[in-house]
């Protein structure tokens, strides 16, 4: 190309900037590679990796399980408080027991870590789940229904009549759970539950063939650059 010429250095421009472009597609197939957690090439256009985010249904229905794990376990400890404040027979005793052992299963079921559990006709389904938690609830009221005596005021209450309000206050906590777990089941929110917890688990798995496939196509990329 002659220097004299008036176009020399536009031309000049114009061949530079074809290099580049030859380059380019290079470079936007590393990018991707370099953030292969976030996107892919696949050959025509990035891969955007889907949302890790739960929706907010999710999100309440996690918070909403934490609540019953927590008045599970109080519902245990108030068995416990319950044998060393309040009288009690043979019968009863083993009926602190039994309550105590299911609390314990209704923690492990919420936690969804024992596959028996998880899978079983009784917790599966929200209708009888509830109905589980209302009957738990309502048998560890009566078996421990003290009632204080006509005539007594809060600041005379002795020692076990606080125990049996704290009892209480875990067993009626158990029953409204029982029937919002009851009521949900009844209008599909289950149903609901299971797609949005299924939509979530289907994108964790995407996110996470992006980021393999990433992996892999930057390691090609260096095996290729290196040869």
């Amino acid at each position: 190309m002659d220097p004299s010429s008036p176009n020399w250095a536009a031309t000049n421009t114009e061949e530079t900037k074809s290099v580049h472009e030859e380059i380019d597609p290079v470079l936007d197939d590393r990018q991707p590679a370099a953030n292969s957690s976030m996107e892919i090439s696949d050959g025509a256009s990035p891969q955007l990796a889907p949302s890790a985010q739960r929706k907010p249904a999710h999100s309440l229905y996690r918070l909403f399980k934490f609540v019953t794990i927590a008045w599970s376990l109080l519902l245990f400890i108030a068995q416990l408080v319950s044998v060393v404040y309040l009288p009690f027979d043979g019968i009863e005793l083993m009926l602190k027991i039994f309550l105590s052992s299911f609390s314990v299963l209704i923690i492990l079921n919420e936690l969804e870590w024992w596959p028996a559990l998880r899978d079983s006709p009784l917790f599966k389904n929200f209708i009888t789940r509830g109905y589980f938690y209302v009957f738990l609830g309502l048998v560890s009221t009566e078996e421990n229904n003290i009632k204080p005596s006509k005539g007594s005021v809060v600041s005379n209450l002795p020692v076990d009549y606080t125990a049996a309000l704290f009892i209480e206050t875990a067993s009626w906590a158990m029953v409204a759970i029982g029937i919002l777990y009851f009521l949900s089941g009844l209008c599909c929110g289950q149903y609901y539950i299971n797609k949005v917890r299924e939509d979530h688990s289907n994108r964790l798995a995407e996110r996470k063939r992006i980021f393999e496939a990433g992996m892999k196509s930057e390691a090609a990329l260096s095996n290729q650059m290196i040869t």
